[in-house]
């Protein structure tokens, strides 16, 4: 899964135009208890995932982020190639959501 790790900024131009703003993000392995598939894309590319994000991971987030759902549960993406032997059930039944609460 992909989460927010703080905020960046670069210069365009070769370091002489102005400062760009951009949203670093890390990957993480961490407990998921809802997959769904990402409506907006052509194919399965990217699923959204309800997944416990441990303390120390959560610092990159702004405060009030609408991604958190509850208590330590965050809304985010998670890619099908970097997670496709964990999705490949998911993806094999065709189903547009999994709630694996009682799983995990």
């Amino acid at each position: 899964m992909i989460i927010p790790d703080g905020t960046g900024f670069y210069k365009r131009k070769h370091g002489r135009g102005e400062f760009v703003r951009f949203e670093k993000t890390k990957k993480i392995e961490t407990t998921v208890y809802r997959i769904a598939i990402d409506e907006r894309g052509g194919g399965p590319a990217r699923v959204w995932v309800d997944a416990w994000v441990p303390e120390h991971h959560r610092g990159g987030f702004i405060p009030g982020d609408l991604a958190w759902i509850e208590e330590g549960v965050c809304r985010a993406h998670a890619y099908v190639d970097d997670n496709r032997n964990t999705l490949a059930a998911f993806l094999a039944s065709g189903d547009l959501e999994w709630d694996v609460r009682e799983i995990a």
